[in-house]
């Protein structure tokens, strides 16, 4: 039987209306400065859609935006373009120095992290070292586009912990509400509204200050995304996790938390989907 006084009041979530995933296919973010202890990581937050990138780029020229978005089709090796509600498509150029492989699935949304610029290819390509096809790139020629220094497959909370083989050792960023873990060190919980399920994704790797704004800031059923990499939970890993569990509490822990994905997080920022009322 599982420790009561460290896993079942913590890992309940009580359900909501559905967000859905559409509302993550046409939001964007300001990345936000840093955040005082006593704030949430939310606080000073500009959402914007991805239809005011592509009709009001004056407002957001210039600035890092993350986008979470699905994918339409490729543009060579280098590009990609985010989906609109308004089929005005977003161009994306991978500047980030890997390579990226867009997600089979058509309901899989990425999120990409860049600077908003009026694409002109010779610029593009000699500022960040590309070489691109430039016959594929006529069409967008100074329109706004997304210089991504970062990209990852975005899957929902639900569908990470219902299928989470095909993102094993792969970067992703999740969105979901916050559950704050007691008698617990360096961990949090994610959730999802509108999924019924009483363990959620343990999210670990969060002792100190990560990319978007400090742990401290984070509040219990804030809406947030985390940036990390998917692992595979096993005793080795939660012990390195210094969550401070004993053997016996982290054998407990994983006799139930079974055939689900751990998340080492390098990143937590305000997600551009708001919390439901009352949460």
């Amino acid at each position: 039987m599982l420790d009561q006084d460290y896993i079942s009041p913590l890992w309940t979530k009580r359900t909501g209306a559905c967000l859905g995933a559409i509302a993550l296919s046409v939001t964007t973010l300001l990345l936000p400065g840093c955040t005082t202890d006593n704030e949430e990581i939310q606080e000073g937050k500009t959402n914007v859609t991805t239809e005011d990138v592509a009709e009001n780029t004056e407002s957001v020229i210039g600035q890092e935006i993350t986008v979470r978005s699905l994918v339409g089709e490729a543009v060579g090796k280098s590009g990609f373009v985010m989906n609109t509600e308004e089929d005005k498509p977003i161009l994306v150029i991978n500047a980030t120095g890997t390579v990226f492989t867009l997600p089979a699935e058509e309901d899989m949304p990425v999120q990409a992290t860049g600077q908003v610029a009026q694409f002109v290819l010779a610029d593009v390509e000699k500022e960040y070292g590309l070489d691109l096809e430039d016959e594929l790139y006529v069409d967008y020629e100074e329109q706004p586009a997304i210089i991504a220094q970062s990209l990852a497959l975005a899957p929902t909370t639900e569908e990470l912990a219902a299928a989470p083989t095909g993102y094993f050792d792969k970067v992703i960023a999740v969105e979901g509400d916050v559950r704050k873990l007691e008698a617990t060190n360096n961990a949090l919980a994610l959730f999802e509204e509108g999924w019924v399920d009483d363990i959620g994704v343990l999210v670990v790797g969060v002792e100190a200050d990560l990319k978007g704004g400090s742990i401290a800031a984070v509040q219990e059923g804030e809406n947030i995304t985390v940036t990390g990499t998917a692992r595979q939970a096993d005793a080795k890993l939660l012990k390195e996790a210094n969550l401070g569990w004993d053997d016996a509490k982290i054998e407990e822990f994983l006799s139930r938390y079974t055939q689900r994905p751990v998340i080492v997080a390098d990143g937590i920022y305000p997600s551009a989907v708001d919390p439901a009322p009352g949460e």
